[in-house]
């Protein structure tokens, strides 16, 4: 009984040094040292200017909603993060993470959870699974997400590939999208887009050993895709416009203290990019998300350098200056659930 004890502490560390590794792998970028501004605001105690719609962003494991000029709570602090909406705004699918498994969520708007989609916990830690980052698709059908299907050989190693899921019912007949490579914290941020493609963060590892993350598309399950942006400039977390002709993403151009907010257009039929726009730059962006409308961009930045992540916008039009707009100051909020936009 000793040695199982033991044996099952020596796992849990294992499972702690994967997922660190998994983290400085996928979240280089956004990689965040904890707070130190001298006091963090809970949402709802602050205000700040109207935006048009609601949008949804994460604090200390709790959904908010900010609509108005304020921010009302959703659900508990109880590990929920990333949460994204389905074509009609009408339901949410998010992430609940606890200390060694996350699990996916269906709820409506106001955070009444109406199913879990999937249950990755294990009686054996090694046998848990993470998913994370869903997204709807287009037609509301299906779910995308990312989820680390075990290595028969190490059952440690977390790669994450993107799965596609039914939403009815939860979790039946999923499919594997992509195959990530090993060893680089996997496949992630999954777009779909409307004619059944999907745009997503892809990483790999040069012959130096260094990680470079890639804006990536693939038209179909198991293809192995076409690269949208060079390894060079280090470009995640795509984000898509509504009318799917431009896509914003954070480029860290191989520093990973710093990252430029930028957008470029969408050439669906050649699959490719058109010459990037810097929006933001000086900051430490995450996260982007376009505004229904497409004409603006949300995203999280901290205010100074070690400060918590705030809510920021900054307007995309043909004849905009690229101004940040600054909506929250006090708050801590989480830099790897990105704001959720609706009308």
């Amino acid at each position: 009984m000793k040695r199982a004890h033991v044996y099952r502490g020596l796992i849990s560390a294992a499972l702690v040094l994967a997922m660190s590794a998994f983290g400085v792998g996928v979240f280089h970028a956004a990689g965040y040292l904890k707070s130190t501004q001298v006091q963090v605001q809970r949402p709802t105690e602050t205000a700040g200017p109207s935006l048009p719609g609601t949008v949804f962003v994460v604090q200390s494991g709790a959904i908010y909603r900010y609509q108005k000029g304020r921010f009302s709570q959703v659900t508990s602090e109880a590990g929920w993060m990333q949460p994204a909406p389905d074509p009609n705004g009408s339901r949410l699918v998010a992430v609940r993470r606890e200390a060694n498994v996350s699990d996916l969520y269906l709820m409506d708007r106001y955070g009444r959870v109406q199913a879990q989609l999937t249950h990755d916990s294990s009686p054996a830690i090694e046998g848990n699974h993470w998913a994370f980052y869903p997204r709807f698709s287009p037609d509301g059908n299906r779910i995308f997400y990312d989820y680390d299907p075990k290595d028969p050989y190490n059952s440690f190693r977390v790669d994450l590939a993107i799965f596609a899921s039914p939403v009815q019912p939860p979790a039946a007949g999923s499919v594997q999208w992509t195959y990530p490579n090993q060893y680089t914290g996997g496949d992630v941020t999954p777009v779909p887009l409307k004619g059944g493609g999907l745009v997503y963060t892809r990483y790999s590892i040069d012959d130096q050993s260094k990680v470079h993350s890639q804006v990536w598309y693939q038209a179909r399950p198991g293809l192995l895709g076409t690269a949208l942006t060079d390894p060079a400039a280090d470009c995640l977390q795509p984000a898509v416009s509504p009318d799917e002709r431009q896509v914003a993403m954070v480029c860290t151009n191989g520093q990973p203290q710093s990252a430029e907010l930028t957008i470029a257009p969408l050439f669906a039929g050649t699959l490719s990019l058109g010459a990037k726009t810097v929006l933001v730059r000086g900051q430490l962006v995450a996260s982007p998300s376009f505004a229904p409308d497409g004409k603006s961009v949300a995203y999280l930045a901290p205010n100074a350098p070690g400060g918590g992540f705030q809510l920021w916008t900054v307007a995309v039009g043909p004849s905009t200056a690229f101004t940040p707009t600054r909506i929250s100051s006090t708050l801590d909020l989480d830099a790897l659930s990105a704001p959720v936009w609706i009308s």
